[in-house]
Parts: structure tokens; sequence; C-alpha cells
């Protein structure tokens, strides 16, 4: 049996999921590492769009509750999905996103319940950045995906709560304003 690493890098919009992921496999793969990088973002690109729109609603939009309620596990569901290949050949798989609702049913944390190979080591770790800083950055990124978000600023915000096994610290925090190597030194120590 392969056993492979499973890391979820979780965290709200605009605290720099993406951008962190991207330079922590960048780092491992000098060291010697490879990982997988899926993102359920991108996973969904090509057909959470068109969906959307086939069902009359905006093709960018990515948290309205119509979206969370029609198409949010599809993207989930997929990426997992993928992953699974990718961890049964004994592939690192990060897997960037908020994966809030797995994160708050404890599916986060089992591998079977997740659907993932047995044996799979799963990781976590919860980007924390100041809210201010994050709708700066959002609005900076200009992805029409985010309109929802700042059309409905208030109620986006209002909705945002540190989960409960970040509260309790189940899942480590990362500072997300520390400087890019400080932040890739703990993602490093995460993964030892």
């Amino acid at each position: 049996m392969n056993t492979a690493d499973a890391f979820f890098i979780l965290g709200h919009a605009g605290t720099g999921k993406s951008f962190i992921t991207s330079r922590f496999i960048e780092r491992q793969k000098r060291q010697g590492r490879a990982w997988c990088l899926l993102d359920k973002d991108v996973v969904g690109e090509n057909w959470s769009g068109p969906l959307l729109q086939a069902m009359g609603q905006d093709p960018n939009d990515r948290d309205s509750p119509f979206f969370k309620e029609n198409v949010r596990d599809l993207q989930y569901a997929s990426t997992l999905r993928i992953a699974v290949d990718q961890l049964a050949l004994g592939l690192d798989t990060v897997l960037p996103g908020p994966w809030s609702r797995e994160l708050a049913s404890g599916a986060l944390f089992s591998a079977r319940a997740l659907g993932l190979p047995e044996g799979t080591r799963l990781r976590h770790v919860w980007l924390d950045l100041p809210l201010d800083i994050r709708k700066e950055r959002i609005v900076q990124r200009a992805d029409p995906r985010d309109q929802w978000k700042l059309d409905n600023w208030e109620a986006y915000a209002a909705a945002l709560k540190r989960p409960a096994a970040v509260v309790s610290g189940q899942v480590p925090v990362l500072d997300a304003s520390l400087s890019i190597a400080e932040q890739l030194a703990i993602l490093d120590a995460l993964i030892v």
C-alpha cells in the first residue's frame, strides 16, 4: 500500500492559499519532494461556469447561496476524486481551499470520510489574515468569481467564522502576514 500526504491549506478568501501553496511546492521540489496540486477552483473552472449558466445563474458566481447549494459540493467531490488517484499512486497532494463543510463535519480529519486511500496521512493548516487585508487582496486580484463577495461584502464578512477545529487548536494557524520564508518554514515543519 502506498502512503502519501494530503495537505489541506485552509483559509478564507484572500488569505493567500494559492500563493503560498505554489511557493511551498516550488520549495519542496528544490528539496527533492514533488507534490501534486489540486486547487478546487482550477478543478471546477471549466465546468462550474457553464453549469451555472445552464441553470440560469451568473457563470462567475462562486459564493451565493445558490452556488453553495447546487454546485459547491460537486467542485469539492471532483477535487477529492482526482486526489484519490494521485494518493493511491503514492503522490503527495496539496489541496488549497476553504474546505469549510468538510472541516465543520470533521470529515477533513478522516481519510475514509473523504474517500481517500487507506493510509493517507492528513495534514492541515489554517491561514489567517485580518479581514481588511483580505478584502484588499480580493479587490486587487480582480477575479470575476469574487464579485458576489464584493457586492455582498457585509453579509459575506458577517458569515466568516473561524472553524471550531481551528479555534480548538486541532488545526494549526499560520499567520499569513509573516514573510514568505517564515511561512514556508512553518509549512515544512507541519509535514515532517
